[in-house]
């Protein structure tokens, strides 16, 4: 399978066979605001097909125009209304920038005024992202083009067809235009004003006008009628007339656009038709791109929403932000992230596509070499490329949290070799990043610190965890130079020789260092430390007397019981609950298997199936409760073992398949059931024994075992037995259910905030795909007071 850059590129050197000038490819983005991160998707998306035209022996020039024409139609939420208000309507180069406190200064000029404020912003992204004119990228003013008088006869021929104009509009996307309809507005002679402006005749090169004062509700005109030529930048065609006249103008031979501009009857089928019809022109090669999401909406320029290109490209190292976007085919979406562990498994992603480049280079055998191509494109300078060892990023950032420890040592550890300078380069650069992915990004179970006093977790350990870390202490005494990794292995074995748990025996180890439930890999962490340091602090832990411990009660919230001893037993869990109201659930559609490949982008299910601590916490959340997660596999465990042995997941409806995939996305437990078959609040306790449960798929009851961990509701039906293992006949998400009960759970090894993510992530793509309305939410955690 062809690359997707290479496969376009491929597309367009055989849509032009014949043409011995350059070709232009173009994009653009209107500076009304800070412009958001998924603009970027575009300005990649066209770049790097330029690159990749060039490399195919093509004269390709990308031209990137930063529209400063537009009127101002929506104030920023981050700009003075009141200061603002007289400028609604006006061209955005004819606005003053704004000031620190969001109102407007200085008289605008042509290069200092409130588009060049955002527009240059934006620049200085692009150009970050290697997009230059030195790699064939040159950055243009939609002014400069109108001022230039390099429209006007395509303005002209506008013009001349009003009338045919509208009936592509009615007849393209059922947009019916009034009769007195004009494709063109005028920048009023007396306020300044394009917005309000009617033009209501046209002869011999004149377009009269009103500026009407309640024609928008967003400006208002100041009633001037009169008459001047549109030509030379007094006149401003609406959106749809003008992006066909951008296409001649320029003129454009590629061109791609979002989503919402291909959807049928949408802005490009009726700029494609006036391109065709009235001008005489074939439209650009096109390249449909879906939105690239930050945090899963689609992001608003003009409302303030999501993350800004500018702070996004200071997040990330711009080889990882260009690789982020191309790694994805741009018909598919990108839903993205920064918390949590999304960077570490970007990184892993991009490491693992640069092992197969130079594998490529070096002419070795790989299994899938047009991924090398995803790490060529996302390099600033894809024709200089030297090979670095590329250490592992959570290595790093486990490295960036001890002190003591020496980078380029424990770089040199992990590949076996004396360092060079790039290597040194590399790690360096990595190092940076981690420190400020931990501090600003990173989730709990990535952070630690190692505690110089003995913290007060431990004195909660009770006698097998004391016993545990006495038998460390010895082996560290009696072996005192193994590796983190025979280090590793050996911990394992004193674990398996005392009665603790997993989770148990290293929550005592994270204890007594970091005061956590949970940390880094054991070995790798007791090797970075001090040995005498650990030695004296499992020693000193030992010791101590334990303290009075709290009693612990019911913990109520609006949807949700948990029972003291669930509380006490499992201190870890997270949960979130929402409500989603009149929703259709229908069978599962024919692009579940994209979106699917979507949200499990980057995944390594064989790996995760291993190593994931939290499908491991899973299975130790089984084992407390009796069950042994070999034969009654945990939700989460069992999707992804599906996957790592080469299954796929089941097609039931557009709901189950999205919760499904989520569930594999984030190793997360999700449910979402029929809230009109259920009583809230749901109740979760250990079952006394006896109570009657239906599985899915079954038509008869069978009794639960005392003991087991299982979410009830108020009426007592079993919603999921062993909390995730198997849920309800009784209220499954079916074709019939109107209101649907969400709920994500977490465990040790994720976040309170992390479960918020997922399950907003999970009301955002259902709401998509099935839709309805949000009602109650509610997160708790369930640790003891």
């Amino acid at each position: 399978m062809v690359f997707w850059v290479d496969d376009i590129a491929n597309q367009i050197d055989q849509a032009f066979p014949d043409k011995e000038k350059e070709l232009i490819i173009r994009d653009e983005k209107t500076a009304s605001g800070r412009v958001h991160v998924g603009s970027v998707r575009g300005v990649i998306i066209h770049g790097v097909v330029t690159e990749a035209l060039n490399n195919l022996g093509r004269k390709a020039t990308f031209k990137y125009e930063i529209n400063d024409v537009d009127p101002m139609d929506g104030l920023p939420v981050y700009l003075n209304e009141e200061g603002y208000t007289p400028y609604m309507g006006m061209p955005l180069r004819h606005i003053p920038a704004p000031d620190e406190n969001g109102l407007p200064q200085n008289d605008p000029t042509p290069t200092d005024n409130f588009a060049r404020t955002y527009g240059n912003e934006f620049v200085e992204v692009i150009q970050k992202l290697g997009f230059t004119p030195e790699n064939n990228t040159e950055i243009v003013w939609a002014s400069d083009f109108y001022d230039s008088g390099a429209y006007d006869q395509w303005m002209e021929k506008v013009c001349q067809h009003p009338d045919q104009i509208r009936q592509i509009y009615l007849d393209v996307s059922g947009s019916e235009k009034p009769a007195d309809w004009f494709p063109l507005q005028i920048v009023c002679e007396q306020c300044g004003k394009v917005g309000p402006t009617t033009v209501v005749g046209f002869e011999d090169g004149q377009a009269e006008y009103r500026c009407e004062p309640n024609k928008v509700s967003w400006a208002e005109g100041c009633g001037h009628h009169g008459k001047v030529s549109p030509y030379g930048g007094r006149g401003k065609l609406p959106w749809k007339v003008e992006w066909s006249v951008k296409w001649a103008g320029v003129p454009v031979d590629i061109e791609g656009s979002g989503k919402d501009h291909n959807a049928a009857g949408g802005s490009h089928d009726v700029s494609s038709a006036i391109a065709r019809d009235v001008l005489g022109i074939e439209p650009p090669f096109n390249i449909p791109y879906e939105f690239f999401l930050f945090g899963g909406a689609k992001m608003s320029a003009s409302k303030g929403l999501g993350a800004t290109a500018k702070e996004v490209s200071s997040l990330l190292p711009p080889e990882l932000l260009r690789f982020l976007m191309v790694r994805t085919r741009p018909n598919q979406p990108i839903d993205f992230s920064i918390e949590g562990d999304t960077i570490p498994r970007l990184y892993d992603n991009h490491d693992e596509c640069a092992r197969i480049y130079f594998a490529g280079q070096r002419n070795e055998p790989v299994d899938n070499p047009d991924l090398g191509r995803a790490f060529f494109y996302a390099q600033l300078d894809p024709h200089n490329i030297q090979e670095a060892y590329l250490p592992r990023f959570s290595r790093i950032a486990f490295i960036v949290q001890i002190p003591h420890l020496n980078l380029y040592e424990e770089v040199e550890k992990m590949k076996g070799a004396p360092l060079n300078d790039l290597d040194k380069k590399e790690a360096d650069e990595r190092a940076e990043f981690a420190r400020f992915w931990l501090e600003n990004f990173a989730g709990d179970n990535a952070k630690f610190i190692i505690q110089e006093a003995m913290p007060d977790l431990a004195h909660d350990l009770n006698d097998d965890q004391k016993a545990f870390l006495t038998a460390i202490a010895d082996f560290l005494e009696a072996n005192p130079d193994l590796s983190g990794e025979e280090l590793h292995g050996q911990i394992h074995e004193l674990r398996k020789a005392s009665p603790l748990k997993p989770r148990d025996a290293f929550g005592a180890i994270y204890a007594v260092l970091l005061d956590k439930s949970s940390g880094p890999q054991a070995g790798w962490f007791l090797e970075a430390l001090e040995r005498s340091f650990v030695i004296d602090r499992f020693r000193g832990a030992v010791n101590l007397a334990p303290r009075e411990k709290v009693p612990v009660t019911d913990l109520e919230t609006p949807h949700l019981i948990i029972r003291s001893d669930v509380r006490e037993r499992f201190p870890t869990l997270k949960m979130g609950f929402s409500i989603l109201r009149n929703v259709n659930i229908v069978p599962s559609p024919a692009s579940i298997d994209a979106l699917r490949a979507e949200l499990w982008d980057g995944l390594d299910f064989e790996d995760l199936k291993s190593n994931s601590p939290r499908l491991e916490a899973w299975r130790d959340l089984f084992r407390g409760f009796n069950i042994k997660p070999s034969k009654y596999k945990p939700s989460p465990v069992a999707l992804m073992t599906r996957l790592a042995n080469g299954k796929s997941l089941p097609n039931i409806n557009n709901a189950v398949d999205i919760y499904n995939a989520l569930v594999v996305k984030h190793q997360l437990s999700m449910g979402v059931f029929n809230l009109d078959k259920i009583t809230l609040p749901l109740d979760l306790k250990f079952a006394a024994g006896g109570e009657l449960f239906r599985g899915l798929g079954s038509e008869k009851d069978v009794p639960l075992q005392a003991g087991e961990l299982c979410y009830f509701d108020s009426a007592g039906l079993v919603l999921a037995r062993d909390f995730n293992y198997y849920d309800s006949d009784l209220a499954k998400c079916d074709e019939s259910a109107i209101n649907l009960l969400l709920n994500v759970d977490g465990n040790e090894f994720s976040t309170l905030e992390e479960v918020d993510a997922a399950l907003a992530e999970l009301e955002s793509l259902l709401q998509k795909h099935c839709g309805g309305e949000l009602g109650e939410r509610v997160l708790t955690e369930i640790k003891p007071d």
